[in-house]
């Protein structure tokens, strides 16, 4: 997959379709964007390119918000190289690119630099400056510049329309089964395994205590879930604390991840996981005994619940 700096094309030789968004999560809506994309590129003759930023708006125009993404640039990047994307442009977003009116970015950016022929907006997808807001006149600008116009429809699961925002509230209840419905695939994230209080070890659950590499990377809802783990191209069976530690008067909030199966040490490795089933809500223990017999449990629950998928879903 070709990955372009828009601000550093001229002019494209080659006419295009270009869709544009965050894509955050890369979920099944956008995913049919995609396709879309692909489809409409091979039945007329265009090059299909999609045009996304570095870094979420928000985090420009509202850095004191408290923000929350579904994935990072590079998992964005490498989802949109496994859905079969050929040519990503990529904004670097700025106070100046947040002032452009949504005509005046086609006109620049699209029609400008990437030789748009045909634009292809996802069902909901407006982009442009708020303060001068000429989405509406984007037909007008399409018959001057000649180019298409054309808006895929709504993905919707089970009489709910897909979104990001929609996937973030399902993770914020721990519903991870609607989220990973929604996302076409186990929500995931990537960490590093930092020095923990070594309290699982000592009741026989060592655990890897992992920082997120992204700050912005949404955790879902605290609770006890069942996880897949890879570790160095291996993948384990695993099971996760995510929240505080009350049995241990610990109000900060960690990812606790204990690895069945596994020996080794893991301080400083690259783990991703993979969030496949709440097991059961955080709550107090009256001795670590008590907690480590609950552990034992949850163990037997998440082996069961491997045990219930496929040969497919495992891997």
């Amino acid at each position: 997959m070709k990955i372009l700096n828009i601000e550093d094309i001229s002019a494209l030789r080659t006419k295009t379709i270009v869709t544009v968004g965050m894509f955050d999560g890369l979920h099944i809506g956008h995913r049919h964007l995609i396709s879309q994309l692909m489809e409409q590129s091979a039945k007329f003759d265009l090059e299909p390119v999609v045009v996304t930023f570095d870094c979420h708006p928000r985090i420009v125009m509202e850095p004191s918000t408290q923000l929350t993404l579904l994935s990072t640039e590079k998992e964005r990047l490498q989802q949109l190289e496994e859905c079969g994307v050929p040519t990503v442009a990529l904004i670097h977003f700025t106070p100046e690119t947040a002032a452009l009116s949504a005509c005046s970015f086609v006109r620049g950016f699209l029609c400008g630099r990437l030789n748009m022929k045909s634009l292809l907006l996802g069902y909901d997808n407006r982009f442009g400056s708020h303060c001068n807001n000429d989405f509406d006149k984007l037909p007008s600008l399409a018959t001057e510049l000649g180019f298409d116009i054309c808006r895929d429809e709504a993905v919707v699961l089970n009489g709910v329309e897909v979104s990001s925002t929609k996937i973030r509230q399902a993770l914020s209840h721990g519903d991870i089964d609607t989220a990973n419905a929604m996302l076409g695939a186990p929500y995931s994230l990537s960490g590093t395994v930092v020095h923990g209080r070594h309290v699982g070890t000592s009741m026989g659950f060592p655990t890897a205590n992992i920082m997120p590499d992204d700050s912005y990377k949404m955790l879902p809802s605290t609770g006890v879930y069942a996880l897949r783990a890879t570790v160095n191209g291996s993948k384990y069976r695993a099971m996760a604390n995510l929240g505080s530690q009350p049995t241990f008067n610990r109000q900060q909030q960690t990812l606790e991840v204990h690895l069945f199966d596994f020996e080794g040490d893991l301080y400083d490795s690259i783990i991703k996981v993979e969030f496949l089933k709440h097991i059961r809500d955080i709550r107090f223990f009256n001795s670590p005994s008590e907690l480590a017999e609950q552990l034992s449990h949850d163990k037997v629950m998440v082996n069961s619940f491997f045990e219930k998928l496929t040969t497919k879903e495992r891997l």
